[in-house]
């Protein structure tokens, strides 16, 4: 009797012990499904921005990928040259700052990263049940559209940034739902979100090239106008040469035919005081032989 009351004792202890980690267990398993609904909210939220404004928000995408990138170029150089200790980390923040400022201010690199690591996310949400296959196809995915992004920057960041929005905010409200396990609700939400995403971006963009092209016509409108201000001015002041030009020229025929009439005028005057002179000469010759008579 004694023993047994002794083991009672001992599990009655066991079990007050127990009590208290199983409270503490159902604390903090109610805090992580609080913390999984929040991050599939901010999923859902995330996605839906993604796949809606991926092209305005390239940017801050590439700041994002170009920290991923960054952080696993950073790991790889810690382990590849045995650093240690504190030298990891600050290894890996160093290449993962070096590199978002990379892609940020080199659009180009940036875009190549996002559209990278967004491919690689759609093709690994297909879950294909072949891991080798998985990644073939998600690198080949992966760089297939990157390098394709070089080319077409603006289409393909639409295309990819749409489905893979899309895709992302679908699976999360349909595990919010409870319909996860359903994979044609589960992608065709995505489905449906993708289209309207892409197209929704691609209306976005018509809208911000048309503006561009009203500012660049109108730009142009105002050099022509400009251009023909300048001309009408050029045409007023050749206009207004030519007419100093046929004043100049009047003056100076009005010039020359007052000089031509004082010119004749003082040729009659001298015509006419010779020919005085000429019948004074004739008088004085005729009185002369007078005198002689």
């Amino acid at each position: 009797m004694w023993v047994g009351d002794n083991l009672l004792e001992m599990m009655n202890g066991q079990l007050d012990a127990f009590l208290p980690m199983n409270g503490q267990l159902d604390t903090a398993l109610a805090w992580a499904s609080q913390m999984i609904f929040a991050m599939q909210i901010a999923a859902v939220v995330i996605g839906l921005l993604v796949c809606f404004l991926g092209l305005k928000l390239i940017r801050v995408l590439s700041a994002i990928s170009g920290l991923a990138v960054g952080a696993v170029l950073g790991t790889a150089a810690a382990f590849g040259f045995r650093f240690s200790g504190t030298m990891i980390p600050v290894t890996i923040l160093v290449c993962a700052v070096v590199v978002a400022v990379l892609a940020v201010g080199i659009r180009k690199m940036g875009v190549f990263f996002v559209i990278f690591l967004y491919t690689a996310g759609i093709v690994l949400s297909l879950n294909i049940p072949q891991p080798m296959i998985l990644l073939i196809a998600c690198g080949a995915a992966a760089l297939l559209a990157a390098v394709l992004s070089m080319i077409w920057t603006d289409p393909v960041v639409v295309v990819i940034t749409g489905i893979s929005g899309g895709l992302s905010a679908g699976i999360s409200a349909a595990a919010l739902l409870g319909m996860d396990d359903n994979i044609l609700f589960r992608y065709g939400i995505g489905a449906v979100l993708a289209l309207l995403g892409i197209l929704t971006q691609f209306m976005i963009q018509s809208r911000k090239i048309g503006k561009k092209e009203k500012v660049y016509a109108s730009q142009m409108r105002n050099q022509v106008s400009r251009e023909s201000e300048v001309e009408k001015a050029r045409r007023i002041l050749e206009d207004d040469e030519e007419e100093d030009e046929e004043s100049d020229i009047k003056t100076a025929k009005s010039i020359r035919k007052t000089k031509a009439g004082r010119k004749k005028k003082v040729s009659k005057k001298v015509s006419a005081k010779s020919v005085k002179s000429d019948d004074m000469e004739e008088d004085d010759d005729i009185t002369i032989i007078n005198e002689d008579l």
